[in-house]
């Protein structure tokens, strides 16, 4: 997967492409977050089989959770 394009404000043109901007192109940001629903499903469904595993591998489904939720796990 290709680097999304960033940009921030500049005075002089508006919009600068910049490593860390603070806004992606529309489409990038699309593709971005097409991807990050993809992950947190895989997510989804490796939590769940670690659910149904012995104790060690079972924190780790809490752990997800908590994460996803934004709160540290």
């Amino acid at each position: 997967m290709s680097e999304a394009k960033r940009y921030r404000l500049d005075p002089e043109s508006y919009l600068a492409e910049h490593p860390q901007g603070d806004f992606v192109d529309y489409q990038d940001y699309a593709r971005l977050k097409a991807e990050v629903e993809r992950l947190t499903k895989v997510g989804d469904a490796m939590a769940d089989y670690l659910f149904d595993a012995p104790f060690p591998c079972r924190v780790f489904y809490h752990k997800w959770n908590a994460a996803k939720e934004g709160k540290q796990p």
